[in-house]
C-alpha cells in the first residue's frame, strides 16, 4: 500500500442508551493510502457507518462519544481539533457520500445551490465562478442539461441522479478522502455499476483515497483493493481483495464469502447460514466475541480477546485460531 492519507488508531465509540452503554466501535484499527480503494464489509450493525461518522465527527454527542482513539490526516488528529478547524477540512478534503440522498439533501432547496453551499464555504469563488463550477461539476458526474439540473429540487430527480448530486457535492472541493457509506443503497444494478464506474474514474483522476462500506461483496471484489472486515465493532480481518476472497483466514470472514449466492450454484441449494447472532455488546462476553458461532472456538478463545495481529507481509486477522492458507477457500 502507498503511504497512508488516513490512519485510524485505537478508535472506540460508544453510544449511551437506556440499558447501558453500547460499544458500536470497540478499538478500530484502519488506515487507506493515496489512490486506494478500502472496501469495509461487515454486517448491519457492525460499526462500518458509526466509524466513518466518527472520522468527520457527525454522530450527536450526547448520546455517542468518542471515548479513545486517534484518526490522523495531514499530520493531525482530527479527534483532537477545534471544531472551527474541522470544518476547514470536513466536506472539503475529507467528504462523504451518505447513505440515503433523499433524507440527506434539503428538500427546499435545488440541486445547483445545495452543490454551491459546499463552494461558498470552502472556497474564494464568486457566484458567477461557483454557478460555472458547479455546471462543471454535473457534466463532470454526468448529469444531463446541467444547466436545467442545477434549478431541479431532489424530489424531481430519480435516486440514481440523486446520487450523483451527493458525489458532486462531495468532489466539490477534490477532497484527498471519500467515504462512500452504501454509496449504491436501493440503486437498481444498472445504476449501481454506473455510480461505481464514475467513482473510480474520479478516484483515479484525482488519485483520492476512498473509503468504500457496502454490504455487498460482489462490489469490495469489483471496485476495491484491500478489504477490513468488521464484526461487532472490531475489525478481524484486512487485507488484498485476492488474498481474502481466494483465502481468508477469519472464520467469520469465511462464513461471508460462502454466504454469497453462486451463479453457478444449484437452483434449490440453501445458502449458508453463519449459525447464531451477535452477542450483546453492552455486556460483552470475555474472551472472542465471534466464538459462539465458531466451530473452531476451544477455552482459549473464551478467555482471551484475540488481537489484531500481522499475518503474512500484507494481511492482519485477529484469531486464536486462524485457518490456514487456503484452507478457507470459499
Amino acid at each position: 500500500m502507498s503511504e497512508a492519507v488516513l490512519s485510524i488508531r485505537g478508535l472506540r465509540t460508544t453510544f449511551r442508551t437506556p440499558t447501558g452503554v453500547f460499544p458500536a466501535v470497540d478499538g478500530v484499527d484502519l488506515e487507506v493510502g493515496k489512490g486506494e480503494t478500502l472496501g469495509i464489509v461487515g454486517e448491519s450493525g457492525c460499526g462500518k457507518s458509526v466509524t466513518a461518522l466518527s472520522i468527520l465527527r457527525l454522530l450527536p454527542e450526547p448520546p455517542a462519544a468518542i471515548e479513545a482513539g486517534e484518526i490522523f490526516f495531514d499530520g493531525r488528529d482530527l479527534l483532537r481539533l477545534p471544531l472551527a478547524e474541522l470544518r476547514k477540512i470536513r466536506g472539503n478534503r475529507v467528504a462523504m457520500i451518505f447513505q440515503e440522498p433523499m433524507t440527506s439533501l434539503n428538500p427546499v432547496l435545488t440541486a445547483g445551490v445545495q452543490i454551491e453551499e459546499v463552494l461558498e464555504v470552502h472556497t474564494q469563488l464568486n457566484r458567477k465562478d461557483r454557478r460555472a463550477r458547479v455546471i462543471e461539476l454535473l457534466d463532470l458526474v454526468g448529469m444531463p442539461s446541467p444547466e436545467t439540473t442545477l434549478r431541479a429540487y431532489p424530489h424531481q430527480l430519480s435516486g440514481g441522479m440523486r446520487q450523483r448530486i451527493m458525489i458532486a457535492m462531495a468532489l466539490a472541493c477534490h477532497p484527498d478522502v471519500l467515504i462512500a457509506d452504501e454509496p449504491t443503497t436501493a440503486l437498481d444494478v444498472t445504476i449501481q455499476a454506473q455510480i461505481l464506474e464514475l467513482i473510480d474514474t474520479l478516484k483515479q483522476r484525482f488519485q483520492m483515497a476512498v473509503l468504500l462500506i457496502t454490504h455487498d461483496l460482489g462490489v469490495v471484489a469489483e471496485w476495491a483493493q484491500r478489504i477490513a472486515v468488521f464484526y461487532a465493532g472490531r475489525v478481524v480481518e484486512t487485507g488484498p481483495v485476492e488474498r481474502i476472497f481466494g483465502s481468508p483466514r477469519h472464520p467469520y470472514t469465511q462464513g461471508l464469502l460462502l454466504s454469497m449466492p453462486g451463479l453457478t450454484s444449484a437452483r434449490r441449494t440453501p445458502l449458508h447460514v453463519i449459525p447464531g447472532i451477535v452477542s450483546d455488546l453492552i455486556a460483552r462476553p470475555s474472551g472472542c466475541s465471534f466464538r459462539g458461532r465458531c466451530a473452531r472456538a476451544d477455552a482459549v478463545c473464551e478467555r482471551d480477546d484475540p488481537a489484531l495481529e500481522r499475518v503474512g507481509s500484507d494481511s492482519s486477522v485477529a484469531c486464536h485460531h486462524p485457518l490456514p492458507e487456503g484452507e478457507g477457500r470459499a
